[in-house]
C-alpha cells in the first residue's frame, strides 16, 4: 500500500517548468531513489513535499492525508522528515544538542525555549534520552558531548541522520546524503540507511548521485530529466533502460 502518492505535480517558476506532471508512489517500508541529472527537479520535488514550494498543479497525499493543505511546520508532526544537501548543524553546539533539535516541533517548550533551557525538565530529559539512543544506534555516542565543529564529514552526515530519526519519522527524505563522502563512508551510510529502515519501519525517499549506493539499497528507482519522469522500476531494470542511459547513467553504468 502506498504511503506517499505524488500525482501530476507541476511546478513553474515564471516561464520555467521545474516539474512537469510528475507522478509516482512509494509503498510503506520501501526505499525509493529519485535520480537524474543536475537540474532535473529532484530537490524541487523535495521542497514540494516539505511544503517549501507550492505546486502549480497536482496532488500530494501521505497516508491518505492531503499534504498540500498543511502548513510547513505541521509536516514533521505527521511523520515527514528530511535532510538537506548542505550540512545544517550548529557547529558550536554539542552533538547531542544538535540531535535534540530534531524533535523540537513535537515538544511543548518549542525550539527557542529548548535552546534557552526554559522547557520542562522532564520533557528535556526524555528528549536527551531519545537523542542518546539515536546516537548509540548510529555508533555516535562517543561524540555526544563534543561540539559538532571539527568532526569528520562522514560523522556529521550520520549526526544529521540521528537528528531526523529522533522525530520518529514515517517518511525520511534524504537529499544527497553521500555527497562528499569517501567510498568506505558511502558503504557505511548505505548500511546505516537500510538498518534504520528495518529497525524503525521507515519509508525512505532518497535523492542521490552515487549510483553504487542507489542500486545497492533501493527497491524502486524513479528517473527524472527536465522535470519529467522518464523511467520507474526496480534498479536492475531501470539501469538498462536506453532513455536512462542516454539521459544520465551513461553506457559505463551497465
Amino acid at each position: 500500500m502506498s504511503l506517499l502518492d505524488v500525482s501530476d505535480i507541476t511546478v513553474r517558476f515564471g516561464g520555467i517548468t521545474a516539474l512537469d506532471q510528475l507522478s509516482f508512489e512509494i509503498d510503506e517500508g520501501e526505499i525509493c531513489a529519485l535520480i537524474g541529472p543536475n537540474g532535473a527537479g529532484k530537490t524541487t520535488l523535495f521542497n514540494v513535499v516539505s511544503r517549501i514550494y507550492d505546486p502549480s498543479e497536482g496532488s500530494l497525499t501521505f497516508d491518505g492525508l492531503d499534504l498540500l493543505q498543511l502548513a510547513p511546520h505541521k509536516i514533521s508532526q505527521k511523520g515527514v522528515y528530511r535532510t538537506f544537501q548542505n550540512l545544517a548543524l550548529w557547529p558550536g553546539m554539542t552533538v547531542i544538542e544538535n540531535v535534540m533539535v530534531g524533535d523540537h516541533t513535537n515538544t511543548k517548550s518549542g525550539f527557542v525555549s529548548s535552546m534557552l533551557r526554559l522547557g520542562s525538565g522532564k520533557e528535556e530529559k526524555d528528549l536527551k534520552l531519545r537523542a542518546w539512543q539515536a546516537l548509540e544506534e548510529l555508533d555516535l555516542a562517543q561524540h555526544a558531548f563534543h561540539p559538532a565543529a571539527g568532526l569528520p564529514f562522514g560523522t556529521l552526515k550520520r549526526i544529521e541522520l540521528a537528528r531526523a530519526l529522533i522525530g520518529k519519522p514515517r517518511l525520511l527524505m534524504l537529499d544527497e546524503p553521500a555527497s562528499g563522502l569517501t567510498h568506505s563512508e558511502v558503504d557505511e551510510l548505505g548500511d546505516a540507511i537500510k538498518m534504520l529502515r528495518d529497525n524503525h519501519n521507515l519509508t525512505v525517499l532518497l535523492v542521490e548521485h552515487h549510483m553504487r549506493m542507489v542500486m545497492g539499497i533501493s527497491e524502486k528507482v524513479v528517473v527524472m530529466n527536465f522535470g519529467k519522469k522518464i523511467a520507474e522500476g526496480i534498479p536492475t531494470v531501470v539501469r538498462e533502460d536506453p532513455a536512462v542511459i542516454e539521459a544520465y547513467l551513461g553506457s559505463s553504468a551497465a
